[in-house]
């Protein structure tokens, strides 16, 4: 781990906290003085480690990851430097432009200083599509699953998902260009560090398949919609009015919303379609949205698109040994 990535941190981490702030789930019309005081001391922050950097470079040997980061920083100041002066008159559109511009650029940061072992967090903005197809992909997945003949379905489908997720990774690690064609198809609903990244629907499919181990299309019924349901409402929810906050960037008030959304959506539907009692279907459903939430509160370097469903899927396929 070297001094200048440690160095370096500190200014990511800021980064990380303005683009939060300016994310469109936390917008408010007078988020935009504060939003540009931040940015303003921001840039200030940038040219300090940006003359540092370069007094370094200028005094010693430099090896390439140092000059990969200032050039990584020297992108973000071309992009923020003309913005501070009329920022805190510009308009929604204006910043949410500003952000959309930066993204890529602290997610291309965030990578360099991965390779030097120093943490930052992966950015998940407000995507509104994404939490969309999230919660389609839930009762989509609900739906096959509950229409399967037999468990062997079960399994042979999540392993088809499972094989045909991993090929394309595998894929696209080996073919910038097709890695390109495939962000380009999903980028209205990618995160920007699933470029160079095992992607979100990967995980899930591996997910999907190590439930489906249990054999119980019951318990993957319930996984699936606690991720479908209870991930973007915990976003939605945490994001415009998380106030106390927990791990991991989460909160309280998104951690309950998850838990108790996913408790009711699953217990619901499951009673509905499969052969067992509403409070079988409810105990059921809230060991896994709770499971599901204390899986979503601590995932950081594991994506929750695996977590959440392991963990939620787990704990109902244990309690149903002993309930059904």
């Amino acid at each position: 781990m070297s001094a200048y990535a440690l160095e370096t941190r500190p200014l990511a981490m800021d980064l990380y906290s303005l683009l939060r702030e300016m994310d469109p789930g936390r917008w408010r019309t007078d988020s935009a003085q504060a939003t540009a005081e931040h940015l303003a001391r921001f840039k200030v922050a940038l040219d300090d480690t940006l003359a540092a950097l370069e007094s370094r470079i200028q005094t010693s040997s430099p090896d390439e990851e140092l000059r990969t980061v200032r050039a990584r920083l020297a992108e973000i100041q071309e992009i923020v430097g003309g913005q501070v002066t009329a920022s805190a008159a510009a308009s929604r559109e204006q910043w949410m432009a500003l952000r959309v511009a930066l993204l890529p650029r602290y997610e291309s940061l965030r990578s360099v200083l991965r390779t030097e072992a120093v943490h930052v967090p992966a950015l998940r903005p407000t995507n509104y599509r994404r939490s969309l197809v999230h919660v389609t992909s839930g009762f989509v997945a609900f739906t096959i699953i509950s229409l399967l003949p037999g468990r062997a379905w079960l399994v042979g489908i999540a392993s088809l998902f499972f094989v045909y997720a991993w090929v394309v990774e595998f894929i696209r690690r080996r073919s910038p260009s097709f890695n390109a064609r495939v962000m380009a198809f999903y980028a209205p609903i990618a995160h920007a560090h699933e470029w160079d990244r095992v992607n979100s629907g990967t995980w899930y499919c591996t997910a999907l398949f190590i439930i489906a181990m249990t054999g119980s299309p019951l318990v993957c019924a319930i996984a699936v919609l606690i991720l479908g349901v209870s991930d973007p409402m915990a976003a939605l929810i945490g994001r415009r009015w998380g106030k106390t906050k927990l791990v991991n960037g989460r909160s309280l008030e998104g951690t309950l919303a998850f838990a108790v959304s996913g408790t009711l959506v699953a217990s619901l539907m499951s009673a509905w379609v499969y052969p067992i009692s509403l409070p079988q279907a409810f105990a059921l459903a809230g060991v896994a949205g709770v499971a599901g939430a204390i899986a979503e509160l601590f995932s950081r370097s594991i994506d929750d698109n695996l977590t959440i469903p392991v963990a939620a899927g787990g704990a109902a396929w244990l309690l149903s040994l002993v309930l059904l």
